[in-house]
């Protein structure tokens, strides 16, 4: 099943933003070792992680992928 969605642009450009931090603090391995770093990265980027997840992404996924996801 190759379902499509519709998106705002300005949605997909958080994600990506968000994508880009994600990237630039895990693609050194060093970096993630750095328990405080990582926690200053937590601290400042939990908001906007949790609310594209619950909020963002999951509107955009179509009723009957959400009822899979519940399903498990």
């Amino acid at each position: 099943m190759d379902l499509k969605v519709d998106v705002s642009v300005d949605e997909v450009k958080r994600v990506f933003d968000l994508l880009e931090k994600l990237n630039s603090l895990f693609h050194q391995p060093m970096k993630y070792e750095d328990s405080e770093l990582v926690i200053a990265f937590a601290e400042a980027n939990y908001k906007e992680i949790s609310t594209l997840y619950y909020n963002v992404v999951w509107e955009w996924l179509p009723e009957s992928v959400k009822a899979e996801i519940e399903d498990g």
